[in-house]
């Protein structure tokens, strides 16, 4: 049995392959797909892949996994000042024996000290972590001005506020423009002026360093990385210590990036109509397992296929001021939806579906399919709480009437498999408001939804606490997973069975001329008064 952090098995590998060097980039002279030479232990015919396959592949990772494997290398975690005064050396100027002697020993590293330990970090794996999450990230760092042709960036109708627009010419992804935390990595490297000039800079040392070798262009990766100020990795490695010198293999989380840029962020996208309430056309699908895909190296993928998403070992990463990202339409042409449409997969003899995770293209045969690859730990409900505007009001006019608030909070809902209301249809996180009330001596659990982006609102649930030892934190988790699988409606019968006689549903008031954005002083105390009364 694989284990959780298996990634999706890849078509001519052998099964338990480790990766055990990362050598040079490459294409075909006049192309444009970039591969890159990985040597697997044990050896095999298959020595390069695709670049989009470095999302992956850090170092010892265990490919094709038939049985738990614990990640490779000692864990550490490195403290950063200032990453651009790292110096740039060779993998053979490590002076762990084992590393300097490998094939991949010409490649770049970066070498510098902390808490007096000295290390050298490969190049090719910090840009992994930082930009090289997909494919369409990977191809379009290697291109000079490539974030220009892509993007248009404009202030927004306020300094909080700045606007991307993606232009009509764009390969973005649909799923990276619909999903809230690539968004917001995108932002970073569009916004951000060291991200920016990182990121940029992989073109700029491939032009002047890359090589013509036998009909393709060589090139032995490098570049410059942002300052990192404050950030901690966390990193495994081989660790030397007779000569206190630690070769990092993996870096599995960057935390506290700091990023120069607005509060607000908002896409404009031409290939997204602005939700209708009531309507489908949420960009996110189910997510593939691994056992059920089969990644082909060899093969493109076509321009009219689904693009499924595989659940692979996520990077941590957090921001210390996250920044908020909405999706919008932009002028120009419009889509019902999302623009996607599925087509028939190309299954296996033994049911998994063969996928390719290059960018699409009309020569392609294969269905497209993208990485999870993110896992965003930031700390961001604040950039959600004035959803709940209007309900935190009718909450204040309930402490006027006598109650007393015990808890009040704001909660993402959970990411279920096979589901996916979890999001708003614009890719940001649909949050649930939960207060704790005290009246008279008796707790009330005061619930509210956004369901902004639906034509009907979900009626507010006031639940009274059955017993003393009563445990709202368990009854919370599971009442979020019911509500999402019961497809935005609360669950009646679980309801009934906890909180028998226990339960009330207040409808919200009407808001003039359909606007939910305003609620006038007058209705926001009918709906507090229609609480108040439900609490017995």
């Amino acid at each position: 049995m694989a284990s959780k952090t298996a990634t999706p098995p890849i078509k001519g590998v052998k099964a338990n392959s480790r990766v055990k060097e990362i050598g040079s980039v490459y294409r075909r002279r006049g192309g444009s797909d970039w591969r890159i030479n990985i040597k697997l232990d044990p050896g095999q015919g298959k020595k390069n892949f695709s670049i989009s396959q470095l999302a992956l592949m850090p170092r010892r990772r265990v490919l094709n996994a038939t049985e738990h494997f614990k990640p490779a290398g000692y864990p550490w975690t490195i403290h950063i000042e200032d990453a651009t005064a790292w110096s740039h050396r060779r993998i053979r100027e490590c002076p762990i024996r084992n590393v300097s002697e490998q094939e991949d020993r010409d490649q770049w590293c970066f070498s510098f000290e902390s808490d007096g330990i000295e290390f050298f970090l490969p190049q090719i794996e910090l840009a992994r972590v930082l930009f090289f999450h997909y494919a369409y990230m990977a191809r379009l760092a290697m291109i000079p001005n490539g974030l220009n042709e892509e993007f248009d960036i404009q202030p927004g109708d306020d300094p909080d506020k700045t606007e991307i627009h993606i232009l009509p010419t764009s390969t973005l992804p649909l799923k990276a423009r619909g999903n809230n935390e690539q968004r917001r990595l995108l932002a970073w490297v569009l916004l951000d002026e060291e991200a920016r000039r990182s990121f940029s800079s992989i073109a700029q040392h491939q032009l002047r360093e890359g090589k013509e070798r036998n009909g393709h262009r060589v090139w032995k990766f490098r570049f410059d990385p942002p300052a990192l100020p404050n950030v901690e990795l966390s990193v495994r490695g081989q660790f030397h210590k007779e000569s206190q010198v630690f070769f990092v293999y993996e870096v599995y989380s960057a935390e506290n990036l700091s990023t120069r840029s607005s509060k607000v962020v908002e896409f404009f996208d031409p290939r997204f109509a602005e939700p209708q309430a009531g309507k489908g056309g949420g960009v996110q699908k189910a997510i593939v397992p691994p056992n059920q895909a089969l990644i082909n190296d060899d093969e493109l993928p076509t321009v009219d296929s689904e693009e499924h998403i595989l659940d692979v070992p996520p990077v941590t990463l957090s921001f210390s001021r996250p920044v908020m990202t909405t999706r919008k339409a932009s002028s120009g042409r419009r889509r019902s939806g999302t623009g996607e449409e599925l087509e028939e997969d190309s299954e296996t003899d033994d049911g998994q579906t063969e996928v390719s995770t290059d960018e699409p293209t009309i020569r392609g045969q294969l269905p497209a399919a993208g990485f999870n690859a993110i896992d965003d730990q930031s700390d961001d409900l604040h950039l959600y709480a004035h959803k709940f505007e209007a309900f935190a009001a009718v909450v204040e006019l309930l402490k006027i009437k006598g109650c007393r608030q015990v808890f009040g909070g704001v909660r993402k809902l959970p990411a279920l498999s096979g589901y996916s209301k979890h999001l708003l249809k614009d890719g940001n996180p649909r949050c649930i408001s939960f207060n704790l009330l005290n009246k008279n001596g008796k707790l009330y659990a005061l619930l509210e939804v956004d369901t902004s982006d639906y034509k009907n609102r979900l009626s507010t649930l006031l639940l009274k606490q059955p017993n003393r030892d009563f445990d709202w934190q368990a009854a919370l988790d599971t009442l979020e997973q019911r509500l999402l699988q019961n497809s935005l409606n609360w669950p009646t019968p679980y309801i009934n069975l906890v909180f028998p006689g226990h339960q009330k549903r207040i409808q919200h008031p009407r808001t003039p001329s359909g606007s939910r954005a305003f609620i006038e002083a007058s209705s926001l105390q009918h709906w507090a008064d229609r609480i108040d009364l439900a609490m017995e």
